[in-house]
């Protein structure tokens, strides 16, 4: 048996969000919006304006959200954002182009693949690629990240990375090499990567996905290297991604009521 909906929660919702949707209202207006009596409208208005969630002007009737609303979404934390937002549009993503997509964020000094649509993917060689890590310098998805993330982390990162004893890590010691690698990624706007030590058999395209000023993690598209170019890889999978990444982004400040 199915717990009773409380209603009078679903109306102060359905308020809630039409006032974010205005930014300020009447009560009357978000009556009309919502199909919620006015009456009930001003008492549900009242509770959140008691609670500190909106505010009310003092030269009319109209209501506006006030900052205590931005508490409600900082439960949204990367685990939530991947499976509900980015995880549904990268599948979309790879029925387009067929090529498997991943999404990935910072643990440490590695990028950890979160989610991944090699398992349905026609054109994937490989599997089981949830919880691996990605070396940051040398993988596309550790490169636009680095990248773009703030100078004080991008600078923090490197001094960790050129300590590091994983070899896969070195190349942080060349300060010069770094430096071109990640101003190149900077000019071309992605993490890019064709072949290389780890995964020599696969190219890899790699967009930074944000929220607001915050760096989240990337996604990024990976192809066979021995038949798709870098620059082919790039010609066919940049414009798609970026699509992916906008409606990703779109999403989340949606859902963080920006």
């Amino acid at each position: 048996m199915h717990p009773k909906p409380i209603r009078s929660l679903a109306r102060g919702l359905a308020v809630l969000s039409a006032l974010n949707r205005h930014g300020s209202a009447t009560a009357l207006t978000l009556a009309r919006e919502t199909g919620v009596p006015r009456a009930t409208v001003y008492r549900l208005l009242q509770t959140l304006f008691d609670d500190g969630y909106v505010g009310r002007g003092t030269a009319d009737d109209r209501f506006h959200l006030r900052l205590k609303v931005r508490g409600l979404s900082e439960g949204f934390e990367d685990e939530q954002w991947i499976t509900a937002i980015a995880g549904p549009a990268l599948l979309e993503l790879t029925r387009r182009t067929a090529w498997p997509c991943d999404v990935s964020t910072l643990d440490g000094l590695k990028m950890v693949i979160h989610e991944t649509t090699h398992r349905i993917a026609p054109l994937s060689i490989d599997r089981n690629m949830v919880g691996q890590e990605l070396p940051i310098l040398g993988s596309a998805s550790g490169l636009a990240y680095i990248s773009f993330a703030p100078k004080e982390e991008r600078n923090t990162l490197l001094a960790l990375l050129a300590r590091s004893s994983d070899p896969h890590d070195a190349l942080a010691r060349d300060p010069a090499q770094v430096s071109r690698r990640i101003v190149a990624t900077r000019h071309r706007g992605y993490g890019l990567r064709q072949g290389g030590e780890i995964w020599p058999h696969t190219g890899s395209l790699a967009l930074p996905v944000r929220v607001g000023s915050r760096l989240l993690g990337c996604i990024n598209t990976v192809w066979m290297a021995r038949v798709i170019s870098a620059k082919e890889g790039v010609s066919r999978c940049l414009e798609p991604l970026r699509e992916t990444r906008r409606l990703i982004e779109q999403k989340l400040a949606e859902a963080r009521g920006e």
